[in-house]
């Protein structure tokens, strides 16, 4: 099947099965709990996403000092934990990468 076809049928199932879900003036509600429950899910994914860029280099566990993406990964935490801005986040761990990369 086409990329673009894929793409936009997940596309498609994740905004549907949000906007049923999500939706205020729809007669489906969650309970409390489910909705805690969901609030990890983000978070969970974007960890397991993130986890192989940051830890892993040509196949194999990378915790040295020569791994930018670590040392990167580590700072954006620092960012994260001071600003509580994704936006500034995402900016502050794109140029700590591009200077950890191209500069030392």
């Amino acid at each position: 099947m086409d990329t673009w076809a894929i793409l936009l049928i997940v596309a498609a199932l994740v905004f549907g099965s949000r906007f049923l879900l999500m939706e205020p003036w729809l007669p489906l509600k969650l309970s409390e709990t489910v909705q805690q429950v969901l609030s990890f899910s983000a978070p969970a994914v974007l960890t397991a996403i993130a986890a192989p860029i940051v830890f892993i280099r040509e196949d194999q566990l990378s915790m040295s000092m020569d791994n930018h993406y670590l040392i990167a990964g580590i700072i954006v935490v620092f960012f994260a934990l001071i600003t509580r801005n994704t936006l500034l986040t995402v900016i502050l761990g794109m140029l700590s990468f591009l200077i950890l990369k191209h500069v030392i």
